[in-house]
């Protein structure tokens, strides 16, 4: 193929890549001239450099094509950059006007114009092409192929090495940003054009677009996005045939920049990056979330089993002190309780018997007083006729001796005597009759008398008042032992003080099992306890199984990645296709990271459930039952508080009552000590008496005998002289003895006086402590009864609180239970928390700010790049404000065997090339 052929046939794929550039600006806004101008004059200038390679692609001359192209009214001055060596006028023979390396051109628009130019090019290229020939499968040089047989297969390396170390910013995904220094190349699409001749068979290409070329040859063209990660900085294409007379045939590689994100062609990849690191952030952001409040639920977990511990712990301790202590020693105070009770029982029935019979003794003392009364008032009486008697036994003693002195006149006054010895006898014999009656009283009086001083010692003695008083004393220490058990509220070692501790305790426990049911109750809370912590996993749980679900997020971005892959400018650069699939294959690993964190998740729900169960089934029923059971156990220590301090109060009135009795045994004791001694003496006085009546019983008798015999000798006074003065002396001796007598009498009676007295006022204390006695026994009797009932109300409190307690131990035990059920319980939550977080959404967290961060990073190269293409897509520069259009392109000299190359007519491809560009831009305006 001749030099001219090749150029001609290059000029068609460099024209029309040139107009996908024109049609990517399409819709810039005008540009004017920045110079000096008049009216309105748009401005265009296409860059082309055209580069000839051998056939391995090595470059070996380039060429800059400018192409300003002009449309409007109006005139404008034009300063467009150019290169200078061998600066030529395509348009005409004259020069082209520079200054400072910059063309300068007057021009006048009036419609369309053109300005064109041609220069050598010695600058950089953004792109290298290289070359490789295999035949049978070795790599051979170029010119060994030419007529050659065998199976031939070419490679084409396109590089981009216009890369530039820049500093770009993206999100961190966890809201800051990471800086990081990247290589960033000029972006830039190419296509490769090559024709093969019909003496090629089996032309095959993984990568190429085939067509025939009307003359039995085959054309193959090839697409490459040298736009990193879009694309790669470097792609490789080829073909393989089977030749005979082989050649190597001609190729041409466009490239121009693009602009990424302006280009509809790939502003969807880059949008799609844009979306993967939105999605990534918003993903880390949300796993962020999940993971803070799994480690918020991890540490109120732990404290929560730190509190089901303690509560565990102190429900242990609950049930055990109820259960081993409370409930057993309440059942103890109940049974003391009806021990006492009945005690208190017998003790009210013994005491209204007490009562009874010191009533029995108020009445006989009274009887006793009475009768020692009328007994010292007889005995005075008796004192009284006594003191008469011995004063008419003196009398009689005088009238006796008087009567002896005068029988010696008897015989004067016979008839005197015989008149008063009758009257002697009366008198006599009146006398005798009186003692007689007397004596008889007497000895009545010392029986009488003998019986009360015996009783007295009776009473008086160990076994009358003495042990009634031992038995109060006894009685009296037993209640002060009662007294100093029950005690008081001040005392708590004390019966009454302990129940009043009891009680307060109870209502403590009761409070404390009321706020502990209020917590559980809380803990329970759909609102703000594990149940909306439940729900709170099951929501996130829910969004994650949506997002890794059919149709979820994650099937939606990986569907947009896989819809960038099958874009044609992606399906022909295998290495966009394989980045797309390495971007669906980390999609696709969130998704099972995703799944890893819901089942962690699901986990963590199933915890919370259980917890949730033992709070309904037996945490919150067991602080409710236990708090029922304390209350109903405060309820019976208070009764039983009650009772005991009622029962202390009986207590204090049978003490007093026996008090009482005590000092009304004590005066009865006295009173009859005193009566015994007022007894002894009346009794000895009434012996006397029974003497001395006795004896004047005597002289009684033998008065009456001797005034019997006065008067019988009175009749024989006359012959009796001598016996009357007998009988006088026998009268005188009966005298002396009666006067002895009534002296001795009147000296008992005197004394009986005394001691009748003495009987009465011991009588009158006998009756007094009696009063006193009964007083004490009566108010020992209600004092018991009081005690019983008090006891009675005390066994029922104490029968209510050995309910209660044993109530209380049962809902502790099942409270406790259920602790050690919820404590075994939390450190899986606590352990499936932290799994969580380390293992799911800690990796989540990291491959959401992974994905944020990479996609980011993609997203800031290529809107790094597009500020490349954007400012430096020019090969050496285009007019301020004018719009700039640049390509390269690559012509591959083939081997054929002809030598030698027509410069000229590759200059004039080169002309056809912008002319046909020209063209297109004018009917794009035309047209517009």
């Amino acid at each position: 193929m001749s030099t001219r052929r090749r150029s001609a046939a290059v000029a068609g794929p460099a024209a029309a890549l040139l107009l996908v550039a024109a049609v990517s600006t399409a819709g810039l806004p005008a540009a004017s001239a920045a110079d000096d101008s008049s009216g309105d004059v748009d401005v265009v200038n296409t860059e082309t450099v055209q580069i000839y390679t051998d056939a391995s692609g090595a470059p070996q001359s380039s060429r800059l094509y400018e192409q300003l192209s002009l449309t409007g009214e109006g005139d404008v001055t034009v300063k467009n950059p150019v290169a200078t060596s061998g600066l030529r006028n395509l348009d005409g023979f004259s020069g082209v006007s520079t200054e400072g390396g910059v063309q300068v051109a007057d021009v006048h628009v009036d419609g369309a114009s053109e300005l064109r130019s041609v220069s050598d090019y010695d600058g950089d290229l953004p792109i290298t092409l290289d070359v490789v020939y295999l035949l049978d499968g070795e790599q051979v040089d170029p010119s060994e192929i030419v007529g050659a047989t065998g199976h031939l297969e070419v490679r084409y390396t396109v590089t981009n090495t216009s890369a530039q170390p820049t500093e770009i910013t993206y999100d961190d995904g966890n809201g800051g940003t990471v800086t990081d220094t990247v290589s960033v190349p000029l972006p830039m699409v190419a296509s490769l054009t090559t024709s093969v001749p019909a003496s090629f068979t089996g032309v095959t290409s993984e990568a190429a677009n085939m067509a025939g070329d009307g003359k039995g040859g085959m054309i193959l063209s090839f697409t490459m996005t040298l736009i990193p990660p879009i694309g790669s900085d470097s792609s490789t294409v080829g073909w393989s045939a089977d030749i005979t007379d082989g050649l190597v045939p001609d190729a041409e590689l466009t490239a121009l920049p693009v602009d990424p994100l302006s280009s509809p062609t790939f502003a969807t990849a880059a949008t799609s990056y844009q979306g993967g690191a939105d999605t990534g952030a918003e993903l880390a952001s949300g796993a962020a979330q999940i993971d803070s409040h799994l480690l918020e639920l991890r540490d109120g977990a732990a404290q929560l089993l730190a509190g089901l511990v303690q509560l565990r712990d102190g429900a242990d301790e609950l049930s055990a002190g109820l259960t081993d202590d409370a409930a057993p020693g309440a059942q103890k105070v109940a049974d003391g309780a009806g021990q006492l009770r009945s005690g208190l029982g017998q003790l009210s029935d013994g005491a209204g018997q007490l009562a009874d019979g010191t009533g029995e003794l108020l009445v006989g003392a009274d009887k006793i007083n009475a009768g020692g009364q009328r007994l010292g008032a007889g005995a005075g009486r008796l004192a009284d006729g006594l003191e008469q008697a011995d004063d008419g036994a003196q009398e009689l003693r005088s009238g006796a001796a008087r009567l002896a002195r005068g029988l010696g006149r008897a015989s004067s006054g016979a008839e005197q005597v015989g008149d008063g010895a009758t009257k002697l006898s009366a008198g006599a014999d009146q006398l005798a009759a009186g003692t007689k009656a007397a004596r008889n009283g007497s000895a009545d009086l010392t029986d009488g008398l003998a019986q009360i001083s015996a009783g007295l010692d009776a009473l008086s003695g160990s076994s009358g008042l003495g042990a009634a008083a031992d038995g109060v004393a006894a009685l009296q220490a037993g209640v002060a032992q009662i007294q100093a058990g029950l005690g008081s509220d001040s005392d708590p070692a004390s019966l009454v003080g302990g129940l009043q501790a009891l009680s307060t305790g109870l209502g403590q426990a009761e409070t404390g099992a009321s706020q502990i049911h209020g917590g559980l109750v809380a803990l329970r809370s759909d609102t703000s306890g594990l149940g909306a912590a439940k729900a709170g996993v099951d929501q996130v749980k829910a969004g994650l199984d949506a997002a890794a679900g059919s149709g979820g997020s994650i099937d939606q971005l990986k569907t947009s990645i896989l819809g960038v892959k099958t874009l044609a400018w992606c399906t022909a650069d295998a290495q966009c296709g394989a980045t797309m699939d390495a971007l669906a294959a980390a999609v696709e690993s969130s998704r099972t990271s995703t799944q890893q964190a819901s089942a962690g998740l699901g986990q963590v729900s199933s915890g919370l459930a259980t917890a949730l169960a033992a709070l309904d089934t037996q945490l919150v029923p067991g602080a409710s039952q236990l708090a029922t059971s304390l209350g109903q156990a405060k309820t019976g220590s208070q009764q039983l508080h009650t009772g005991a301090q009622q029962a202390a109060g009986g207590v204090g009135q049978v003490s007093a009552g026996l008090d009482a009795l005590a000092d009304g045994l004590t005066a009865a004791v006295q009173g009859a000590l005193q009566l015994s001694a007022g007894a002894q003496a009346a009794h000895t006085g009434s012996a006397q008496l029974e003497a001395g009546l006795g004896q004047l019983d005597d002289g009684a008798g033998a008065l009456a005998d001797g005034a019997d015999q006065l008067a019988d000798g009175s009749q024989e006074l006359a012959d009796g002289t001598v016996k009357l003065a007998d009988g006088s002396v026998l009268l005188a001796d009966g005298t002396v003895e009666l006067a002895d007598g009534t002296g001795r009498l009147l000296t008992g009676a005197q004394q009986l006086s005394a001691g009748a007295d003495r009987l009465s006022a011991g009588t009158g204390e006998l009756a007094d402590g009696a009063g006193q006695l009964d007083d004490g026994a009566q108010q020992l009797a209600d004092g018991a009864q009081q005690a019983a009932d008090g006891s009675g109300d005390l066994a029922d409190g104490s029968a209510l609180l050995a309910s209660g307690l044993q109530n209380a131990a049962t809902g502790s035990q099942q409270l406790a239970d259920g602790l050690h059920q919820a404590a075994d319980g939390a450190p899986a939550l606590v352990d499936g928390a932290q799994q969580l977080s380390d293992e799911g959404t800690s990796q989540l967290v990291s491959a959401g700010e992974d994905t944020a961060q990479s996609y980011g990073a993609m997203y800031a190269t290529l809107a790094a790049q597009a500020e490349r293409a954007q400012t430096e897509s020019m090969v050496v520069g285009a007019p301020e404000g004018a719009v700039g259009l640049a390509a390269y392109s690559f012509q591959v000299q083939g081997e054929d065997g002809e030598t030698g190359r027509d410069v000229n007519r590759g200059l004039l491809a080169g002309g056809i090339v912008l002319a046909g560009a020209g063209v297109m831009l004018l009917r794009r305006k035309l047209l517009g």
